[in-house]
């Protein structure tokens, strides 16, 4: 595992709590500077309107919320509110005041050390937060002398009180909510080999970044932009025999309704343990390494023409058995075939967008996919979405058709896509010429071609084959559980 330093702030630190009042308090002040503000233009927007305000706002939910497993999400909005302080300090009412030209200097130099140095420790290149604090308190001092006229003519301490311009209150509430968001932050001890792995800046909460690999890996995202101009396809039939052997093994044992879906499911699974690079996913031109096996499923309430459908999501580790999988998924098939109108989460997510008129809704999902290009949607909406995971199964069987070449979805990030048909009767020529009748198993595969090359699709799909040949080797846990190639 990297050496690298990572930080965690829990939710009973107090600095958590004082950073996030902070946070809100820069955050109501801001809205209210708006109203009394006559400024105006390109700059004033970009640097003392809009992104600070979100930046605020993404700090102050994000450090309580998820600062404790993920405390990197901090450094953007922190980003964000260093080049705040960069335009507030220079627009500041100071131009009175002796050696101003060399005072812009200073502001610049303090401003980038904010940056760079709240980058540096918290990507974890910089071991001590010592450096990082000295240069948040030097800006917060430097606001409290001017708000007290010791920086130009303007005193905002005086007996009309701060409120009389809410801009100085709103900075300094903001650079004080990151210096206590500095203090929260606990230095964590070194990992251990067999650690599980610690998320760092960089990865999505959904997934670890790929930081190897050759360069082609790198630059071929921004040529295959799209995961339509990016897929591939693959069709497989193969001796039914086995699958059915298996099914009719574990109905036996009392595994009731256990099906081909579950042999897929199994062995695909396995097949994370083995391969574990078929559960990366691509998302803002980056590769990313997902920790679990995140199945989507369309699921029917019955079969008839109009019968609701709703998605269902499984979560699967890498070390399940075929057992694990079957109470996985027929626990999550269950639960929603148990709702009347299969109103899952992404039912009611749906149903709220909808109420939405088109011309907006249009801007909504557009947001939504910047959003998601910098994995900035929350866990929460990503855990719902149909379009995020790392397998999308269906089954043809079921409607009485053959396999069909399934899309990838632009939106979200599932990498691979899975369509099985009925299992058909064919007849063949045995080793002594006879005709004999054999059935086999059907399925079509679309990848993105850009997580891994061609070559290890091939030993993985190769090896998917096998398993489905001889499921036996589902029942027991695997030996290991390989880590990703990079």
């Amino acid at each position: 595992m990297d050496r690298i330093t990572t930080y965690s702030a829990r939710r009973s630190n107090v600095f958590v709590w004082l950073a996030s009042l902070a946070m809100l308090a820069s955050f109501v002040f801001r809205i209210v500077w708006f109203t009394k503000t006559d400024e105006k233009g390109f700059f004033f927007l970009v640097f003392g309107a809009v992104p600070p305000l979100i930046a605020v706002f993404l700090l102050g939910v994000r450090l309580p919320v998820r600062g404790e497993k993920y405390f990197f999400v901090t450094v953007r909005p922190a980003l964000f509110i260093g080049l705040s302080c960069f335009y507030s300090l220079l627009s500041a009412e100071c131009t009175d005041a002796p050696h101003y030209g060399l005072f812009i200097v200073v502001c610049v130099i303090i401003c980038l050390a904010q940056m760079v140095l709240y980058y540096l420790t918290f990507k974890g290149s910089v071991s001590s937060r010592i450096p990082v604090l000295a240069v948040w308190l030097i800006p917060f001092a430097v606001m409290i002398l001017n708000m007290a006229g010791v920086l130009g003519n303007n005193a905002y301490l005086g007996s009309e009180g701060i409120f009389k311009d809410p801009r100085f209150i709103t900075d300094a509430s903001m650079v004080l909510g990151v210096i206590f968001a500095i203090l929260s932050a606990r230095k964590l001890p070194d990992p251990k080999e067999g650690d599980p792995y610690r998320f760092r800046y960089g990865d999505r909460m959904d997934g670890r970044l790929v930081r190897g690999g050759i360069p082609l890996d790198k630059v071929s995202p921004y040529i295959m932009v799209n995961r339509g101009g990016a897929s591939n396809f693959i069709s497989y039939s193969i001796d039914a025999s086995g699958i059915e052997r298996y099914i009719h093994k574990k109905r036996k044992d009392g595994f009731k309704h256990f099906g081909t879906t579950h042999v897929l499911l199994a062995a695909y699974t396995r097949l994370c343990a083995e391969y574990p690079g078929i559960m990366r996913f691509l998302s803002g031109q980056k590769v990313y390494q997902r920790m679990m096996l995140t199945v989507k499923m369309v699921v029917k309430k019955d079969l008839k023409l109009g019968s609701p459908e709703t998605i269902v999501s499984v979560d699967m580790f890498p070390s399940d058995t075929a057992e694990d999988v079957y109470e996985k998924f027929n626990s999550a098939v269950t639960e929603a075939n148990a709702e009347e109108e299969l109103d899952s989460g992404f039912d009611k997510l749906a149903g709220a967008l909808n109420f939405i008129p088109g011309v907006f809704l249009k801007f909504v999902i557009w947001f939504l996919k910047l959003l998601d290009y910098f994995g900035l949607i929350p866990k929460e909406l990503t855990d719902l979405s149909p379009f995020h995971g790392s397998l999308f199964i269906t089954s043809m069987g079921s409607l009485g058709i053959p396999p069909i070449y399934h899309h990838l979805y632009d939106f979200g990030n599932i990498p691979v896509f899975i369509a099985f048909g009925p299992k058909r009767t064919e007849t063949v020529l045995n080793s002594n010429g006879e005709p004999v009748k054999k059935k086999y198993f059907d399925f079509k595969v679309v990848t993105d071609e850009r997580i891994v090359d061609g070559q290890y699709y091939a030993a993985a799909f190769k090896r998917l084959k096998a398993l489905l040949m001889h499921p036996e080797e589902l029942d027991e846990k695997p030996e290991t559980v390989k880590e990703d190639i990079y």
